[in-house]
């Protein structure tokens, strides 16, 4: 075995069981060159201009944007990526929370095939052929939805690795994959830690004996650290929230800061509303409460539900 596909044989030792490489059907590649051009457009545009990156529209978009932030990473030197990726439901795309019945087995349906689309995108652009995708199980149990795509490329240093839903107990695989992968692209696909903090991570977040209090009961800083330690940068996030009345996107697009939208009805476009930039290229994620004064200083007006309830008759 060559490159990255030893790490097969890693994760079997480092979770204590045996997972079957299996190869997934042969998908069309259209979505694939579809994908590839949106990707090539945003990379086109200037990368420190936020506002011109607004939230996806369709899956084609939204992978198309994911690339190209993993491109600028990885011009920058970064070969270690976390992605936070909405899922393609119905016709459009939806956060990957607690509104989806049947938990993560369900989202794992549903992230995996769109990881590996992601994973042959970037391959396709590094290499200019379409690579061979694997997949293997992470999860003992079977029910934690996680697993490892494996991106094979027709040379060594061309090969690219997925973690699909990540745990936070799947620290030790993590880093064994990474150390085998290299230098080669490794990317951490919507991890099951929350992304934004809860009490606890707040509470590991401090000095002393509360911040190993906060560590041992489930806050992820000390796990953060060590992702951190090894490598990986948060590249492209999208996440929704309704704010007096109105649906927020935040949105992080490597190497812009976050920039935060609110969803204004238009008839003009297609999808019958436009995303409007509120804030831009902030440091640090914006806080509910810095969106709701941003909301307020544009004018925005408060509304009971997101709809307007002025166009209903």
């Amino acid at each position: 075995m060559r490159g990255i596909f030893a790490a097969a044989l890693v994760i079997g030792a480092a979770t204590g069981f045996h997972v079957a490489v299996r190869t997934p059907p042969v998908q069309p590649r259209s979505c694939v060159r579809a994908c590839a051009a949106a990707a090539s457009t945003v990379v086109g545009k200037a990368a420190t201009d936020a506002v011109l990156i607004k939230p996806p529209s369709d899956e084609r978009s939204m992978l198309g944007q994911a690339a190209a932030a993993v491109k600028r990473a990885r011009a920058e030197g970064v070969n270690r990526f976390v992605l936070r990726l909405f899922l393609p439901r119905g016709d459009g795309l939806s956060p990957p929370d607690e509104s989806w019945q049947g938990g993560i087995m369900q989202l794992f349906s549903v992230c995996s095939p769109l990881t590996r689309e992601l994973l042959r995108l970037l391959s396709t652009e590094i290499a200019g052929v379409p690579p061979a995708l694997r997949e293997q199980r992470i999860d003992a149990s079977g029910v934690d939805g996680e697993s490892v795509w494996f991106a094979q490329s027709s040379q060594p240093q061309d090969d690219c690795v997925a973690v699909v839903q990540p745990m936070a107990e799947s620290l030790k695989t993590i880093r064994q994959i990474s150390s085998d992968a290299g230098r080669r692209p490794m990317l951490l696909v919507n991890p099951q830690w929350k992304e934004r903090d809860d009490p606890l991570d707040a509470l590991s977040r401090k000095g002393g004996l509360l911040g190993m209090m906060g560590n041992f009961m489930g806050g992820k800083a000390a796990m953060e650290a060590e992702l951190e330690t090894i490598g990986f940068t948060n590249v492209y996030t999208l996440a929704e929230y309704v704010c007096r009345g109105s649906r927020i996107c935040l949105q992080l697009s490597y190497p812009n800061g976050w920039c935060a939208f609110y969803r204004k009805p238009d008839a003009a476009q297609s999808a019958g509303f436009e995303w409007v930039p509120i804030l831009t290229n902030k440091k640090v994620r914006p806080t509910f409460q810095e969106v709701e004064e941003a909301l307020i200083a544009a004018e925005v007006p408060f509304k009971f539900t997101e709809f307007d309830l002025n166009s209903i008759v």
